[in-house]
């Protein structure tokens, strides 16, 4: 089914509908940017639900996104990062997923020491006029920390310091596995809005410190209000992938063959996968594959777990842990590679030491060390 979000506002008791989603509609008032502006709602709901699927990029304020939705920038002064949109490619369900989220974390460290404290803001909601005094949504993380968190509040206006606050006590996606992902999408559950104002908002709450691995992601979707919890959607199904072109596996050449052709060379190789690089290294270039060794950002057989999924390495020798003889293998940089990521990522999947795979692409560091990338055609087995 189409995910649509129809929104059903009232003037206080007058209801109409739109849709922020991809349909094209006419644009509805707002309150605007950064969640202070005015004390009267333009926009106020009795029966909604938002999926945000007119997502269209990552990067969009959510006051951009869905009118009445706000949002306040608390600390730092000096960063623009807020509540915005986000998609992900979701290739084991062959969909794209589009949810909002807020993060601290910067890849360059170039904010590393700053506190940032983000809000997003809901709509005006009618509780005195909904049938149903109730919200819901969902959440997801990814790199927990424990210094990062995500709280909600009811609020009787759309600002950090309103007059009258509360904060509410959801079901929230949580991880005790510091730097690592969470498990999926978790309900909240209906939350009762009964006796918290008779016009409220929700906001969304998040706390972090700025740098490279110093904050959990945290990501919002299926808001709803005035109606029960509705069954997480993750998306439309992405368009029908190109067909993979036919290759002659048997002309596929050996890792070291692979290793002394030339960068931006495009061939097919054989290997068997050896290992990867964990989730969340120390770098993301190294200049040798010694320095990503002695930093423990490699993980072989009989690791105790292995969470690398973006990479493998392969090699000709499926015991191989010399770094010198192996090449990485991106998943994640084309559909061909998002496709052989579900059948070749160690992630949870130790079992795929010695596995033997094929790709076809081009020949390109990742990470600084040698690999293969843009990956137009694989094989899985022999």
């Amino acid at each position: 089914m189409r995910k649509f979000a129809w929104i059903f506002m009232a003037a206080m008791t007058v209801a109409g509908f739109s849709a922020c989603s991809n349909v094209e509609d006419e644009p509805l008032p707002g309150l605007g940017g950064g969640g202070n502006g005015g004390t009267t709602p333009s926009v106020v709901i009795t029966d909604t639900i938002y999926q945000f699927n007119n997502i269209e990029a990552d990067y969009t304020p959510i006051n951009e996104l869905c009118p009445g939705w706000t949002h306040e920038i608390v600390s730092p002064a000096d960063d623009d990062r807020t509540w915005q949109s986000k998609t992900f490619d979701n290739s084991s369900a062959g969909v794209t997923e589009k949810y909002i989220q807020a993060t601290a974390h910067d890849s360059s460290d170039k904010n590393a020491g700053k506190t940032y404290e983000l809000w997003m803001f809901s709509p005006a909601l009618n509780v005195k006029d909904a049938a149903n005094k109730v919200f819901s949504f969902y959440s997801e993380g990814a790199y927990w920390q424990s210094t990062s968190s995500l709280e909600v509040y009811v609020l009787n206006e759309p600002k950090s310091n309103a007059s009258s606050k509360e904060k509410l006590n959801p079901v929230l996606a949580t991880s005790t596995n510091p730097g690592g992902n969470f498990k999926g999408w978790v309900a909240s559950g209906d939350i009762s809005l009964e006796g918290k104002g008779d016009v409220v908002y929700i906001g969304f709450r998040y706390q972090a410190q700025g740098g490279n691995k110093n904050s959990t992601t945290y990501c919002i979707d299926d808001f709803a209000f005035g109606r029960a919890q509705v069954e997480h959607f993750i998306g439309e199904p992405d368009p029908t992938p190109e067909p993979t072109p036919d290759v002659d596996w048997s002309k596929a050449i050996s890792v070291a063959d692979a290793l002394a052709q030339a960068d931006q060379s495009t061939f097919a190789v054989k290997g068997h996968i050896v290992g990867c690089i964990k989730n969340n290294p120390s770098k993301t270039f190294f200049e040798s594959f010694a320095e990503a060794e002695a930093a423990g950002d490699i993980e072989w057989a009989g690791a105790s777990t292995f969470t690398g999924y973006s990479q493998v390495f392969i090699a000709d020798d499926a015991a191989e842990t010399d770094g010198s003889k192996c090449l990485l293998v991106k998943l994640n940089d084309t559909e061909a590679a998002k496709a052989l990521r579900n059948e070749a990522k160690l992630e949870g999947n130790a079992d795929r030491i010695g596995m033997t795979i094929y790709v076809q692409g081009l020949k390109k560091a990742n990470f600084g060390l040698p690999g293969i990338r843009e990956i137009s055609a694989y094989k899985v087995g022999e």
